[in-house]
């Protein structure tokens, strides 16, 4: 059961991220062909271009290679303004106890259904052009935990499968969230193997089989079932112990917050810091990620080399792989206490847009998972992370990441709690905020003082996170 959504408003093109914004531009001249301005009318300054480009390729409207009166007639017929397509409102939602990926519209109605092989593993993704993204289970690979996933599956905008990708080996497989890029590339969380006695070298002490921290893939599809590795990045590469100076990472982890403890955690085995949600940011080429056993997000820099992005240098910010900024738990870094913790368990770490209110910003969702079971409750919290003035994150020198608090927050005891497993929550382009309670299969969006403007239920279907999109001149727009 669900109330009426309530039709969200048309968006104007300064709330479009940058991305988004180009795709759209792209397209002026196949919408409204005789707009040789991109001004959305055909008018005397287009006219101009066909008379100034006569005989040449430079006002060609019809596609012919040459300005002539063919071009000519194609612009007097279509004088005015451009024709505008209706802005439509889609939100997806991806079931992890079933096969499918829907498509509902501002009032609520399904408008469009993909049907995967397997159950999601976390949320399904679209497009600009219409075609979807979604990761599943594999059955058949050689890691099992939670949201495990394995196989992305690729639809077109037609809703035809076009890509079945397998990205699970005996070294790795993605698990949980993936992210498509601007580029038409996919960003993998993947869980990658390392042995007992490769963890206990590198300072692990409570480990009695395999270990797998989280690693990031950039991946390229390249056919029907296959795909090339562009980038990697491994936490492997990024840990430091204070236990046993004979072994390998030793240092002072106070003085090296860049790097991750390999003894936080209480696991022995398998699944280590639980990756369950990334993001990416175009403008500034960087990637957020949240962890649900350290009860931290965590953000690296995308514009080094796989090479770079091993070692402690290069990339834009100079750091290589090393952790740009982490927030949430400042004692797992020792600069920290435990009043200071603020994430009980956290799922999806996003960045808000370019354009929209607290652009740059990251969202993520405080599960609330308190010790006990009386003082459980949820909460979305903005995260305004510090900058300089060239946008390097900053520290002092014994300090833990700001800020002490979020900017913008919803939740309250007694008011949401979306249980211990995946939730999370999306800013849109009305500015507002959607939330997904996973525990109660409830939806939710919310403005910027906290009034519930709809409400939905999804009664018999785990939904990780409800991903809100708008087509504008023919391109999605989302999160």
């Amino acid at each position: 059961m669900h109330r009426i959504l309530r039709p969200l408003h048309r968006t104007t093109l300064a709330t479009i991220s940058a991305t988004a914004f180009l795709a759209c531009a792209s397209r002026v001249l196949g919408d409204c062909p005789a707009d040789l301005t991109a001004d959305q009318i055909v008018d005397g300054a287009d006219l101009s271009s066909v008379l100034s480009g006569w005989g040449s390729s430079s006002g060609d409207i019809s596609g012919d290679g040459v300005t002539d009166a063919t071009d000519l007639a194609a612009l007097l017929s279509a004088w005015g303004a451009c024709p505008v397509e209706p802005v439509i409102d889609w939100i997806l939602l991806t079931t992890t106890n079933g096969t499918s990926t829907t498509a509902i519209d501002s009032s609520g109605v399904t408008q469009k259904t993909w049907t995967g092989a397997t159950g999601g593993a976390s949320v399904g993704y679209l497009r600009g052009d219409g075609s979807l993204v979604r990761p599943s289970r594999h059955a058949a690979g050689a890691y099992v935990g939670a949201a495990v996933g394995g196989r992305i599956q690729i639809f077109n905008a037609e809703g035809t499968l076009t890509n079945d990708l397998i990205v699970s080996t005996s070294a790795f497989q993605q698990h949980h969230d993936i992210r498509p890029m601007p580029n038409g590339n996919i960003l993998c969380i993947c869980w990658e193997g390392h042995t007992q006695a490769a963890a206990m070298a590198a300072g692990r002490t409570t480990i009695t089989s395999a270990f797998w921290p989280d690693s990031v893939l950039e991946i390229r599809p390249t056919g029907t079932t296959t795909y090339d590795i562009v980038w990697r990045w491994n936490m492997w590469d990024h840990l430091i112990q204070d236990v046993n100076p004979a072994l390998a990472n030793y240092g002072v982890v106070s003085a090296h917050p860049e790097l991750v403890d390999i003894n936080l955690g209480l696991v022995t085995a398998g699944d280590w810091t639980h990756m369950n949600a990334i993001d990416y940011d175009p403008v500034r080429d960087e990637i957020v990620i949240s962890s649900r056993s350290l009860n931290e997000i965590y953000v690296i820099d995308h514009s080094t080399t796989t090479a770079q992005a091993a070692s402690h240098s290069g990339g834009a910010r100079g750091k290589g792989g090393d952790i740009l900024y982490r927030w949430g738990n400042p004692q797992n870094y020792d600069r920290g206490v435990a009043a200071d913790k603020v994430f009980f368990t956290v799922h999806s770490a996003t960045w808000i847009d370019s354009g929209l209110r607290g652009a740059g910003n990251i969202l993520a969702f405080n599960n609330g998972d308190r010790t006990g079971t009386s003082n459980d409750y949820s909460t979305v919290l903005e995260i305004v992370p510090p900058r300089d003035a060239s946008g390097n994150y900053t520290i002092g020198k014994s300090a833990a990441f700001a800020p002490s608090s979020a900017l913008w927050s919803y939740g309250a005891p007694g008011q949401i709690y979306g249980g211990a497993t995946q939730c999370g929550a999306f800013r849109t382009l009305d500015n507002t905020t959607i939330i997904t309670l996973t525990n109660s299969a409830r939806t939710f969006e919310v403005n910027a003082a906290g009034i519930v403007l709809w409400d939905r239920l999804n009664p018999g279907s785990t939904i990780p996170r409800a991903a809100p999109y708008r087509r504008i001149d023919g391109v999605w727009i989302g999160p």
